[in-house]
């Protein structure tokens, strides 16, 4: 809640101190004078800006729930593939399962970290190559096999569309023009609410205070959704984690001392 705090901090320590020098240098009469125009202004300005921005943390929402489902998706390929190659000969069933647990082992331990940084592992990338290439070399001797060949690359394709996605989200972040946009909008809204007047003029201060709070939470989450793996809601990898004890059986790796 680190950036949250700071930028809802930084909005209200900004609509407070602009609403007490915009009342020491207008006066009472004078914004009295204009409150028509600026309510019915407030309102066009106000609901073009709401708009915008409840539909991009709508946006980034969305996305980030469809990523978590495409992480979900590649792990349960990868199980797919580790449990089919039961039926293949023994030499082509260990080097499959090998590769398996090792992709399932890179991603948790070196990619996760890593994508935190906006990057991807490119051990990653190889172990992924030599799984998709295993899969395609296997020469079946009986249908059952071929059965299990074509089942096998069924869920390496689904492996491989759903890697892919995920590296893109990963690299993908907020435009530094939209971010523009989005502060001069929030600078914009909360500036109209100081031509108001008010006789309780501490209630008007706390909810200038309110709407900025408004503003920063909703700023908060579009930028914690808009990076499901480096922000303070990023997705973990606890299906990995979970393939990594309940289906390749590995044992955690003891603290170093």
């Amino acid at each position: 809640m680190t950036l949250a705090i700071l930028i809802i901090t930084l909005l209200v320590v900004l609509a407070i101190v602009g609403q007490v020098l915009t009342h020491k240098v207008v006066t009472a009469d004078k914004l009295e004078l204009s409150q028509g125009m600026i309510e019915a202004m407030l309102g066009v300005v106000g609901t073009l800006f709401s708009l915008l921005l409840g539909l991009l943390v709508a946006n980034a929402i969305e996305t980030y729930h469809e990523i978590n489902v495409q992480v979900s998706a590649e792990a349960n390929s990868l199980a797919n593939i580790y449990r089919l190659s039961e039926g293949l000969p023994s030499a082509d069933q260990l080097q499959i399962r090998d590769l398996c647990s090792d992709y399932n082992h890179c991603v948790i331990n070196t990619e996760w970290p890593l994508m935190g940084k906006m990057e991807m592992a490119p051990h990653c990338w190889k172990v992924y190559g030599n799984l998709w290439s295993a899969c395609v070399k296997l020469k079946p001797q009986t249908e059952q096999e071929s059965n299990l060949q074509a089942s096998m690359l069924d869920a390496a394709k689904i492996l491989g569309e759903t890697r892919r996605a995920r590296s893109v989200v990963c690299q993908t972040e907020i435009s530094p023009i939209l971010w523009t946009a989005i502060f001069f909008g929030s600078i914009i809204t909360i500036t109209f609410t100081y031509f108001f007047t008010s006789k309780m003029g501490g209630w008007h201060t706390l909810l200038t205070a309110l709407i900025a709070i408004s503003l920063g939470l909703n700023i908060w989450l579009l930028a914690a959704y808009s990076l499901p793996f480096s922000s303070e809601l990023k997705i973990k990898p606890l299906i990995f984690q979970v393939l990594e004890d309940q289906v390749f059986h590995k044992k955690p790796e003891p603290a170093v001392k």
